[in-house]
C-alpha cells in the first residue's frame, strides 16, 4: 500500500480531490446553493478511481470530515453512510467510465444520497410526523437540495472525470490501473 500512495496517479487522483473539497465553502460564500458541492462527486469519483477499496472510501470521508471542521457542521453517521453509497456508485463503473455511466451514476448516487438522509432525518422528533404525510412533506423539503446535489453531481463529475482523462492522456503512467 505504501508504494500505491507514492505513485503518480495516487498523488493526481488526491490533488484533484482536496481541489474538489473546497467546493464544500460555496454555500457558505453564495446562497441557495446548498448540495452544490463536490463531495457527491468525489465520493463517485474515489470509487471509480481509486484501485484501493479502502482508500476509495477513506478519501471522500476524510475530505468530508477535514471541511466539516472548517466550516462547523458536525458529524452525522447518516450523512456519512450516504456518502458511502454514492463511492459504490463509483465502484459499479470502475471498468466501465464513460459519459453515459458518470451521468448515470451522479444521479443515481443523489437519488441514493436523497433516499437515505430524509427517510432518516424524517425521524427526528421535531422535524415531521411519523406517518405517511411526514415521510412526503420530508421528501418534498428536500427536493431543491436533490436538484442541487444532481446539478453539483454532474457538474463537479465533469471536472473530476474529465481532468484526470486529459490528464492520463498528457502522462499515460497515471491511467494504469
Amino acid at each position: 500500500m505504501t508504494q500505491y500512495i507514492r505513485s503518480p496517479r495516487f498523488i493526481a487522483l488526491t490533488l484533484l480531490i482536496i481541489l474538489a473539497a473546497f467546493s464544500r465553502a460555496l454555500p457558505l460564500l453564495i446562497p441557495h446553493i446548498w448540495n452544490f458541492t463536490a463531495v457527491g462527486a468525489l465520493a463517485i469519483f474515489s470509487g471509480a478511481q481509486f484501485r484501493n477499496k479502502s482508500l476509495a472510501f477513506i478519501m471522500p470521508l476524510a475530505t468530508m470530515a477535514l471541511s466539516d471542521l472548517f466550516i462547523g457542521n458536525g458529524f452525522s453517521l447518516i450523512v456519512y453512510t450516504a456518502f458511502i453509497a454514492m463511492v459504490i456508485c463509483g465502484f459499479l463503473i470502475r471498468n466501465r467510465i464513460n459519459v453515459s455511466n458518470i451521468v448515470l451514476s451522479s444521479v443515481a448516487g443523489a437519488l441514493v444520497f436523497f433516499l437515505i438522509t430524509n427517510f432518516a432525518f424524517l425521524y427526528s422528533p421535531s422535524l415531521y410526523p411519523h406517518n405517511l404525510s411526514g415521510i412526503i412533506a420530508s421528501y418534498v423539503a428536500a427536493l431543491p437540495f436533490l436538484n442541487n446535489m444532481v446539478l453539483g453531481n454532474l457538474a463537479y463529475g465533469s471536472v473530476l472525470f474529465g481532468s484526470f482523462y486529459f490528464i492520463s492522456k498528457r502522462f499515460p503512467a497515471l491511467s494504469v490501473r
